[in-house]
């Protein structure tokens, strides 16, 4: 009888086992490299951005975004780990862009989820923050934002501003950066910035991304996306 329930105990143990290996691999769905990976929105991430980046809204559901774990160089050449929020059409080509990115020691400030700034844009940009999802409008319009259904992806954003919008130059404190001719600029981290056709523009154009830094009313340097044939086509949103 003992041996009946030890042998019970065991096969028990061994599904538990099975079972937390299987869930485990269920939220890790991707793993690119080591530290390269995406995941579904976990209970934790959940509730850290409800309310916040994300709002109950008719366009996107938390099962139609994935939360990004990668590996980065910062602007001191220390490696460190990012975080990102992305929409899950994207989530692989994006965990190989910073892979690339990484191999090639491509500097990035800091990559935090934007809630650690309350959603609030102008002060994650201001901090250098690398961030994608955020649930919003286009600053200065009724539209939908690109980021509201994490399809862009803003890198550097202070010493890569947007220049020529509704706001002028966004955020303020990269006014510095609005010269993009590293001869002139006067930024301390002019060497950084991101030009047509340097390896990071060409990374993420291999991926199918586009850049604002091509459009021709402004100037959206720090902005990189990609808007799969699901939403090119729906007809919903003006970009």
């Amino acid at each position: 009888m003992r041996r009946k329930s030890a042998y019970i105990c065991t096969l028990a143990a061994l599904f538990a086992i099975g079972i937390a290996c299987f869930t485990a691999k269920a939220d890790a769905a991707y793993e690119y490299e080591d530290g390269f990976s995406y995941s579904k929105i976990t209970k934790d991430i959940k509730e850290k951005i409800t309310g916040s980046s994300y709002k109950k809204n008719p366009d996107i559901t938390l099962d139609d975004l994935r939360y990004v774990r990668v590996k980065y160089y910062n602007y001191k050449g220390k490696e460190k780990e990012g975080e990102l929020i992305v929409n899950k059409l994207v989530a692989k080509d994006v965990v190989k862009i910073f892979y690339e990115l990484y191999e090639i020691e491509y500097p990035i400030r800091q990559m935090k989820l934007i809630d650690e700034y309350d959603a609030d844009d102008n002060r994650s940009m201001e901090a250098d923050n690398t961030s994608c999802f955020n649930y919003r409008k286009i600053a200065g319009s009724t539209n939908l934002s690109m980021h509201a259904l994490g399809l862009a992806i803003d890198i550097n954003p202070k010493i890569n501003p947007c220049v020529g919008g509704a706001h002028g130059i966004l955020p303020a404190n990269g006014s510095l950066y609005k010269e993009r001719d590293v001869k002139k600029c006067k930024g301390k981290y002019k060497d950084m910035m991101i030009h047509k056709n340097d390896e990071a523009y060409k990374i993420f154009k291999k991926y199918g991304f586009s850049w604002g830094g091509n459009w021709k009313n402004m100037k959206d340097y720090q902005h990189f996306y990609k808007v799969p044939k699901k939403y090119r086509d729906s007809g919903r949103y003006e970009w």
